[in-house]
């Protein structure tokens, strides 16, 4: 059969490409689902759209915006952005300076022990999930070290990306990473077709904690997916 719809995802800081399994399952078989891989752990792995697919896809969470590949996003019809932020640090002077300060604490302490501020980040990244992460033995300390010191400076220019129609920026409202949502000021000037969603009483961990929700919303917006859903 024919491809009709095909998903690229990747995902953000600390975690690797099993970090969209549940949202996987909740989405037809008939829509796969290609999770690309940083590196932290376990091997990298950059997908591709294959040539007969119709409708391309990219979701992304956090930091996953920042090493998607611009090759893909310039072939996609329909970006969806989870919890994800242009500048990492927030506009809002007071969040700003814990924003800093958070940083510089975790890059500090990761060059000293980076199972404790993984531990942590963990902690935060699933709040308010009860969700333990385990710390795999095969971290590629220095790759999510570089990622973490990249953060200081970090800019994703979506005014500047000319690519597909769609745009669909997904926030949590107790976001514990980000410390506000991003969204709104993410799409801002975009004159494409764009969506801004934010869940209440949900952390930054959302397509892994909440998938069922967040195919939901995306359902009700792109008909294309409802389609789909509809004929399972």
């Amino acid at each position: 059969m024919e491809k009709k719809v095909e998903i690229l995802a990747y995902h953000g800081w600390g975690i690797n490409k099993d970090f969209w399994n549940k949202l996987a399952s909740v989405i037809p078989d008939s829509i796969p689902l290609k999770p690309a891989n940083r590196g932290y752990i376990g091997k990298p792995f950059y997908p591709r759209f294959d040539a007969d697919t119709k409708f391309r896809v990219v979701f992304t969470h956090s930091y996953g915006l920042h090493w998607s590949n611009s090759a893909v996003l310039s072939k996609a019809d329909l970006l969806v952005i989870f919890n994800g932020f242009g500048d990492f640090h927030p506009e809002n002077k007071s969040l700003n300076a814990i924003s800093i300060k958070g940083l510089e604490t975790m890059i500090k302490g990761f060059e000293a022990d980076p199972e404790q501020v993984l531990n942590n980040f963990y902690k935060n990244c699933f709040h308010p999930s009860e969700f333990k992460a385990e710390i795999p033995s095969d971290l590629n300390k220095e790759l999510l070290l570089e990622d973490l010191k990249k953060l200081r400076n970090t800019r994703f220019p979506l005014i500047d990306l000319d690519f597909g129609s769609t745009m669909v920026a997904i926030d949590s409202a107790e976001d514990k990473i980000l410390l506000e949502p991003r969204g709104e000021n993410m799409l801002d000037g975009h004159y494409n077709k764009k969506f801004v969603k934010v869940f209440e009483n949900e952390g930054h961990a959302l397509p892994f904690i909440n998938p069922k929700d967040c195919w939901s919303y995306l359902c009700s917006i792109i008909p294309i997916f409802e389609r789909y859903e509809n004929n399972r």
